[in-house]
């Protein structure tokens, strides 16, 4: 059998815009009691950009944040219907958190792949 090692390398570009009216002082205090010790929105914004980069959309939710939007919406989910698949009303639909959104600029637009066999000795 034959076994091959292949290392991928993805490039994804994102903008994260963080209203720091909102996300402020008092919030990164609040945070940082349950979360990380982070200090600077870029911090933040680093964080974000991982966790879209690895979860991608399909994970709303994101811990610590709430519902975080994509491009300026909330992604479906189940979440918002009810058993017979009908739109829940809007105040019972998940709710975005305010002052933050991941702007997507590009995902797996950009992917290279290095292959290497590997020999047994």
């Amino acid at each position: 059998m034959k076994k091959f090692k292949c290392t991928v390398t993805r490039t994804d570009e994102y903008e994260i815009e963080i209203d720091e009216n909102i996300i402020n002082e008092e919030w990164m205090e609040h945070f940082r009691s349950y979360m990380y010790g982070f200090d600077e929105l870029s911090e933040h914004a680093e964080h974000l950009a991982q966790f879209q980069a690895r979860l991608g959309s399909e994970q709303d939710f994101i811990e610590g944040y709430g519902y975080v939007t994509r491009d300026g919406e909330l992604p479906y989910s189940h979440e918002d219907f009810d058993k017979n698949g009908n739109w829940l009303p809007e105040a019972e639909r998940r709710q975005p958190t305010p002052g933050i959104n991941i702007k997507i600029i590009s995902e797996d637009n950009e992917c290279d792949v290095d292959v290497e066999e590997i020999t047994s000795n």
